[in-house]
């Protein structure tokens, strides 16, 4: 496993129509590292956004091609 830090994890928000209408059930989506596990996101997202209590975390792979 890699040796990630919690600010290492957390890469970028994704921005589009379908996770603008998450974000009124407070549902975040981001494109993280991709080593990083369940918990290492969570405890970058409570760490990043104090205050803030994860509730769970869902993955998604997704294959991006490079140019």
């Amino acid at each position: 496993m890699a040796n990630i830090q919690y600010y290492d994890v957390i890469l970028k928000p994704v921005v589009t129509e379908k996770t603008m209408a998450l974000m009124a059930d407070k549902k975040y989506t981001f494109l993280v590292h991709t080593e990083a596990n369940k918990t290492q996101i969570k405890e970058a997202v409570e760490k990043m956004f104090p205050g803030t209590k994860v509730a769970g975390v869902n993955l998604s792979l997704i294959h991006i091609s490079e140019p």
